[in-house]
């Protein structure tokens, strides 16, 4: 289309038309781009409170988890004793003490929070206690966790029964507890509102929130300003006590830096959007008579250039289109690789890590039947007596606790580390070399740890520990593949300048691969294939070097290999 540019030289009109067209379209996209730069603000910050109070229900659903398992596991252990279970039978509130006493004074020393434990018949009716005095008409048939006593106290109740029916251990816990946890794990200063009492921990030290909490406990607003601070109010609902009443966990986050943030963002759009349109406005006004003059030049050389251009837009869009797809198709491949091979690596590490709990496990568990056939052997004959059946039951339970340990100790282990931390190799080196000595000392392989000085590595300490765990369950498998008479791993840790190295060496023969760096490479493995995926070292390297940014190699000795982790 070609412009009658005498008739835009005459009519200045159309200038003026043209130049107040734009000037509107401007403003108009400057009130959207405002109310899009207004409305993504508000809805991070709107996103940020949400998370923070899904963060802080999150911590309070764990500490209720958390009690409630700890507590029952602990009430069965008591009431799953022999004597406990006929005294609470015979309704004998004498030796119940006596046979809880130090149970208790365990349990209240290991939380303060904890107030009363109490044993109930099978009538509800209470028996005795040891701590505070429970209130006599506590429901413990039903699911309340929360309940206020008959001083108006509220208590947090685990109720556990016998397992013979006849009766009920009861334990009472301060909702402090529950403040406490919140305060230690998140920082953050929560109050509890039940039948107009606030609770609140002394440390706290913002008097300003508890007053106003104290002052606005009817009519709390969601969001109000106090100390030319805005703050925003978020509550977490306990249910309901016994008596119907409403109790609840308040929590005030600080949303000052927030607001500041949205009006900031507003007035500084408005302010850029203000600079762009004067600056607009100066170039249509100046500009317009430079842009007519030309633009008929330009119109004819335009027409020229798009059927050149059209032409070149197409072979260009067809080649385009061949490069993005052939792209495309290269990073599915490369991401599918990578996807196959880690999850591969998970594979083989959970079966070594079910390898090494069944080593932990096979002497512990022998021990425990020994243990349970002496005790059987022993009432058979009528020789057991009630101090042999408790040192019996303390055997037991030792192992069964060493079993617990050995399965946090495998979970803690594989558990993957989000940020970068300062940890020792030292320790870590020992914490993977905890998960395979059984298998260690099943096949005698000794393991000389030198360490030098002491060395701190800044990066993902359980990733490392799985490396290390990685070359050494390798010198171990080459041990047994060649039968190695005395099978020795050295494994020396030092500095060198301002880096950190560890070295590992075994006399198992070394590594036969031409060049030896490919063993690195995934799926290359010198193992039997029953025993090798090929895929540990290729992880292992990829862990020091791309996530820690160190270097692995590897070498060969004249009793075996070498690997070196420089960090």
């Amino acid at each position: 289309m070609k412009f009658d540019i005498n008739s835009l030289h005459d009519n200045t009109s159309t200038k003026t038309k043209t130049i107040v067209l734009v000037l509107g379209m401007f403003f108009i996209l400057s009130l959207f781009f405002i109310y899009l730069q207004y409305s993504t603000t508000k809805e991070f910050i709107n996103e940020s409170q949400h998370e923070y109070e899904k963060k802080l229900n999150s911590i309070y659903k764990e500490s209720i988890y958390r009690i409630k398992k700890f507590y029952k596991n602990r009430g069965l252990a008591n009431l799953n004793s022999f004597e406990i279970e006929k005294s609470l039978e015979l309704n004998n509130k004498k030796r119940l003490f006596e046979l809880s006493k130090k149970r208790w004074e365990i349990l209240s020393n290991e939380n303060n929070y904890l107030k009363t434990m109490a044993f109930y018949d099978h009538n509800k009716k209470l028996i005795t206690y040891l701590g505070e005095k429970p209130s006599l008409n506590i429901q413990i048939n039903k699911d309340l966790n929360f309940i206020i006593n008959n001083k108006k106290d509220l208590n947090f109740k685990v109720s556990i029964e016998s397992i013979n029916k006849k009766g009920y251990l009861v334990f009472f816990i301060d909702p402090l507890f529950f403040l406490s946890e919140i305060y230690h794990l998140a920082n953050i200063e929560s109050y509890i509102l039940f039948d107009n009492q606030l609770l609140f921990l002394e440390k706290f030290k913002n008097s300003n929130l508890k007053n106003h909490l104290n002052r606005n406990k009817k009519s709390l607003k969601t969001n109000f300003e106090l100390d030319n601070k805005l703050y925003s109010t978020h509550r977490i609902s306990l249910l309901k006590d016994n008596h119907n009443k409403k109790i609840e966990i308040i929590f005030f986050q600080d949303i000052t830096s927030g607001q500041e943030r949205l009006s900031f963002t507003v007035l500084k759009a408005f302010f850029l959007l203000s600079i762009l349109g004067t600056i607009s406005l100066i170039v249509l006004h100046y500009g317009f008579k430079v842009l007519i003059d030309r633009l008929e030049l330009s119109n004819s050389n335009l027409e020229k250039s798009q059927e050149e251009l059209s032409l070149l837009n197409k072979n260009l869009e067809k080649k385009v289109e061949q490069e993005v797809a052939l792209k495309i198709k290269k990073e599915n491949e490369a991401k599918e690789k990578e996807r196959i091979l880690v999850h591969q690596s998970k594979l083989a590490s959970m079966g070594e890590m079910i390898g090494s709990i069944a080593h932990q496990w096979r002497q512990p568990l022998t021990q425990l039947s020994s243990v349970l056939v002496l005790v059987e052997l022993k009432y058979e004959r009528g020789k057991l007596t009630l101090k042999e059946l408790r040192e019996s039951i303390h055997q037991s339970q030792e192992q069964i606790e060493f079993m617990s340990k050995t399965i946090d100790d495998f979970r803690n282990f594989f558990k993957p580390n989000k940020q970068k931390d300062f940890f020792s190799p030292y320790k870590s080196v020992q914490s993977a070399l905890s998960l395979i000595s059984s298998g260690f000392e099943n096949y005698n392989i000794k393991v000389n740890l030198k360490f030098e000085d002491e060395v701190l590595i800044n990066g993902y300490e359980s990733e490392f520990s799985q490396v290390i765990l990685n070359i050494l369950s390798n010198s171990k498998d080459a041990f047994i593949e060649k039968q190695i008479a005395n099978p020795i791993i050295t494994v020396t840790i030092s500095k060198e300048d301002k880096n950190s190295k560890i070295v590992l060496c075994d006399n198992a023969g070394g590594i036969n691969l031409i060049p030896i760096e490919k063993v690195f490479e995934p799926y290359v493995t010198t193992k039997h294939a029953s025993s090798g995926t090929g895929i540990g070292l290729y992880m292992s390297k990829n862990i020091i070097e791309k996530s820690m940014n160190g270097s692995l190699s590897v070498s060969n000795n004249k009793n075996g290999v070498c690997f070196e982790i420089i960090l």
